[in-house]
């Protein structure tokens, strides 16, 4: 339970840290469109961030995991609320595009069952608990430089850092290739990994389903789903599951090439994940919104240490 809560924390910072896979092939299927904007209107959706700028952003994400195995119940929960910022370096004839991220501040709580909650605020705490310790040391630091291609695919990254997958999706959205119509999907299939009970791990094939909701003022709605390919009966595995599945919406601006917003909800139970008269209920949300102006600086906090 305690590990899980920890790489609730760690992933909802990191998600979008230079962690995700070399670019991926995608597939398109067109469909009728759920609202005439008109009925053969298509868009083009491709990255543009310009060189120099700046992209600040707000990222929100709750969790609570309550665990019942025969009479006895526990729950934890995990809150995370920090600021983020990618300074675009360079854009190249082909619309490459490379820049530096970093997390620019962090306020972190955990409990665990009864116990006290945690918290640490990287503005107003100048000592981290150990448990924060990870996370305190990413705090205003380069995290990587990324380039990314107009689809929003990775094509180079100065370092491996790899993060636990836990369903909040990755760097930038996968775009298609072709202009597309609303109710258009595309797909990017990836793998999971679980650990049976006999200490084996299992490989969980999974496609992560995009659709072109709408388009309003410039503003496209897409839709994001992990649909599992591989057939899961065990309620073991699927309790390792349900928190790297992602369901919920993201807002794309077309005209400046950038995403607006995303927002992830979770409720999933696994029952009988632990035998007879056991459950794993999750609960979370995660949002993400792109800010109008910087933030605050950071540059007056105290600097954080390890408690």
């Amino acid at each position: 339970m305690l590990a899980r809560t920890l790489l609730a924390l760690l992933a909802a910072l990191l998600v979008n840290a230079p962690q995700v896979a070399p670019a991926q092939s995608t597939s398109t299927t067109l469909k009728a469109p759920l609202k005439p904007q008109p009925a053969d209107a298509k868009y083009l959706l491709q990255y543009k961030l310009r060189s120099g700028e700046s992209l600040y952003s707000k990222v929100i994400h709750f969790a609570e995991t309550r665990t019942k195995m025969s009479d006895h119940e526990e729950s934890s929960s995990s809150r995370t609320t920090s600021e983020k910022v990618w300074e675009v370096k360079s854009v190249d004839a082909k619309g490459n595009m490379t820049f530096e991220y970093r997390i620019l501040s962090v306020e972190l709580a955990q409990r665990i069952g009864d116990k006290n909650e945690i918290k640490y605020s990287s503005e107003t705490d100048a000592i981290a608990p150990d448990v924060f310790k990870k996370v305190a040391e990413t705090v205003n630091k380069p995290l990587g430089m990324i380039t990314i291609n107009p689809r929003g695919q990775v094509t180079n990254r100065d370092n491996d850092t790899k993060n636990p997958q836990l369903g909040m999706g990755e760097l930038t959205i996968p775009l298609p290739e072709e202009p597309i119509t609303v109710g258009a999907e595309w797909s990017v299939p990836r793998e999971m990994r679980v650990k049976l009970d006999d200490g084996s791990q299992k490989t969980i094939k999974v496609r992560e389903l995009y659709t072109l909701e709408k388009v309003s003022a410039g503003v496209a709605t897409i839709r994001i789903e992990s649909q599992p390919l591989t057939p899961v009966n065990d309620p073991a595995v699927e309790s390792q599951l349900i928190q790297q599945l992602s369901k919920g919406q993201i807002k794309f601006d077309i005209d400046r090439g950038r995403t607006l917003s995303k927002h992830l909800d979770w409720s999933e139970e696994a029952i009988g994940f632990r035998g007879d008269n056991t459950s794993l209920k999750y609960d979370a949300k995660f949002t993400e919104e792109l800010l109008t102006a910087a933030p605050k600086t950071a540059s007056n906090r105290p600097k954080s240490t390890v408690e």
